[in-house]
């Protein structure tokens, strides 16, 4: 038994409007989901948004504010990253680590100048830490401020002389004299 010609146009006729009708509607769930979005949010998002309820519900707590700042940071803004950790300084002025969290967004953001303020601050309030003046020292060096690195890696040395790093800031120290 042979399909005549007529129903077998028809046939192949029906299945391309059918064909054409479920891409046209893939297409338009596609293209829906490209300029709506997924509906849902991302990681990154989510840990965001958690961050910025903490500091709500805590306003005062250091921790809080750099939690804000990692996932500002995370999300890909900078700006905002440094503003929550200095605020996270200001609520714990005598924490080297908050400094530090600082001082790397600071660097990140290429504000090596502010990075070395934010850090001359620090060993103001604290003249003791041998670790803060080293780190001034390596940063002010990658600035090319040779007079304050040199100052800094000798209270460093000052404070630290038997530190396992001594030797290597002894070095450092020659370099930058001659």
């Amino acid at each position: 038994m042979l399909l005549d010609q007529k129903r077998t146009r028809r046939l192949v006729q029906v299945v391309a409007i059918l064909t054409s009708l479920a891409f046209g509607g893939v297409i338009i769930v596609v293209l829906g989901l490209i300029f709506f979005g997924g509906g849902g949010t991302s990681a990154t998002e989510q840990v965001l948004d958690d961050a910025k309820t903490r500091v709500q519900e805590q306003p005062n707590n250091p921790d809080a504010w750099e939690e804000l700042a990692s996932a500002y940071s995370s999300n890909n803004q900078p700006t905002e990253a440094i503003d929550a950790a200095e605020k996270a300084v200001a609520l714990a002025p005598r924490d080297l680590r908050r400094i530090q969290t600082l001082v790397s967004l600071q660097v990140r953001g290429n504000d090596q100048a502010a990075a070395v303020t934010t850090l001359q601050g620090y060993t103001e309030r604290n003249p003791r830490n041998a670790e803060a003046f080293l780190q001034l020292g390596q940063l002010a060096e990658q600035a090319g401020r040779t007079d304050l690195a040199r100052l800094s890696y000798q209270r460093f040395l000052q404070l630290a002389p038997d530190d396992r790093l001594a030797e290597e800031v002894k070095a450092r120290l020659q370099q930058l004299g001659s």
